[in-house]
């Protein structure tokens, strides 16, 4: 099922979006059908550069401030996704970006996505496993036991190293 899936949307989306275009061109004309498209895309353009400016001041905010910036990441890549949907010519994809710029929607995809991974930050030593838990501390310690096999080290710096290891 999986397998059929995105086949059909990469072949499918362009063929909406060809049946939308003439649509709307026997309903509005051609002129307008054309404006529409070129005033979505401006509207990308300016939503893009407002909000990313926005996303990157609460982003800075955020670390400042010592908590974990990753909703401000998420709502910005899902914001900057909402604005290549609006410049890309269609008007389902215009639909679809629109969407994704109201908040209660972007919330509910931001949800979505946030249940469905698992991120670390390495910076705070704390995992975050969905919007149904705290961020906790790591139990493990951040140490790699490696056995006798899996480990070989060089020291470019030494002039002259030890006869056994020379021949290793």
């Amino acid at each position: 099922m999986r397998s059929l899936f995105i086949p059909l949307v990469i072949l499918g989306l362009p063929l909406a979006e060809i049946a939308g275009f003439v649509i709307v061109g026997r309903e509005i004309g051609l002129g307008m059908t054309l404006l529409l498209v070129l005033l979505s895309a401006i509207a990308g353009v300016v939503l893009l550069r407002v909000q990313g400016f926005a996303v990157i001041r609460r982003v800075q905010e955020a670390t400042h401030t010592g908590s974990d910036p990753g909703r401000e990441v998420l709502g910005g890549a899902l914001m900057f996704v909402a604005a290549l949907l609006l410049i890309v010519p269609g008007f389902i994809s215009d639909l679809f970006g629109l969407l994704l710029f109201l908040p209660p929607v972007r919330l509910a995809v931001a949800g979505y996505l946030r249940s469905k991974m698992t991120v670390v930050t390495a910076a705070s030593g704390q995992a975050w496993r969905g919007p149904s838990q705290r961020p906790e501390e790591r139990a493990r310690p951040q140490v790699i036991d490696l056995g006798e096999g899996e480990f070989s080290r060089t020291d470019d710096d030494e002039a002259n190293p030890p006869e056994e290891r020379r021949w290793q």
